[in-house]
């Protein structure tokens, strides 16, 4: 035992395989439910009475937790995301990544947002974008990457789309265009779509950005001449007041295109949006 607390950063890789040994070796008489229970009791802290206060127990019913494949186990795991032990904390980040449940953003992000230890860090990211990638969550929007140091929360709005195409084509290409530009630029978190106005006021109050909704609009392309002219203007509100903030008018023409043309129409399209969301970048504050 004392080799492994020796260890420092390397504390969690040592203690995933003596974990292992550990679960594979205790008897398991409980049902599904009574595990879950049984090992949130032996992941809590401070550690009910009787128990004793070791990290490395907690670390291994985090571990746990994190194989049983049970919604149940969430709720626990991101009560441990609090635990004085860095290594409990990555231990936890390894079994949220491994549950990979849409229900574990929330909290997640909430640790992201003053976790101080970077190998913590790392593995909460790891879990918080394999939760993003599980399909979303059924009762609720699914959210946006988590950008740290971020000044600016940014909600898009669904396209309005004047031109001919099928608008989830458009509504893709452009907010794609956008999120990238944004991300890019390093200082926006974007909002999940569909959020309520109680869900966009806590997540400004926690980490103190400055909100704004983008409403996003396309017209219809311009064939004329034999060019293809496309126009996307960004109308910039408060978040998530939606007082009025001004307008971003983008459009770019791609000569010699002939009408119908979609992946000529895409690329600009594209183009356009993205200098949309940049120029919103550097006009509003």
């Amino acid at each position: 035992m004392g080799k492994l607390v020796r260890c420092g950063h390397r504390t969690l890789r040592a203690l995933l395989a003596f974990s292992l040994v550990i679960v594979l070796l205790r008897p398991t008489p409980l049902l599904a439910e009574g595990r879950v229970a049984f090992l949130a009791d032996r992941l809590k802290y401070p550690p009910s009475a009787g128990h004793p206060d070791d990290f490395r127990v907690r670390t291994n019913a985090a571990l746990a937790l994190g194989a049983t494949n049970d919604d149940d186990a969430v709720a626990p795991l991101c009560g441990g995301l609090g635990d004085p032990s860095e290594v409990v904390r990555q231990a936890v980040g390894v079994a949220l990544k491994r549950l990979a449940r849409a229900s574990s953003v929330d909290c997640l992000r909430r640790r992201l947002a003053v976790e101080t230890n970077g190998a913590v860090k790392l593995q909460l990211q790891r879990a918080l974008e394999a939760a993003q990638t599980s399909g979303g969550s059924p009762s609720g929007p699914a959210a946006a990457p988590y950008v740290a140091g971020a000044k600016y929360y940014v909600a898009v709005s669904p396209v309005t789309n004047g031109s001919t195409r099928a608008t989830p084509e458009v509504d893709r290409v452009v907010r794609d265009a956008i999120t990238a530009k944004l991300t890019e630029l390093g200082e926006y978190q974007l909002a999940p779509l569909g959020e309520g106005q109680d869900a966009a006021k806590a997540a400004l109050r926690e980490r103190n950005l400055k909100g704004f909704y983008l409403g996003v609009s396309v017209e219809k392309f311009d064939y004329s001449g034999g060019n293809l002219r496309v126009r996307v203007r960004i109308t910039v509100f408060s978040y998530p007041g939606r007082e009025l903030r001004g307008e971003v008018p983008a459009a770019a023409t791609l000569p010699g295109t002939l009408p119908g043309d979609h992946a000529a129409e895409d690329q600009l399209l594209g183009v356009v949006a993205g200098h949309g969301a940049e120029l919103f970048a550097q006009n509003f504050r």
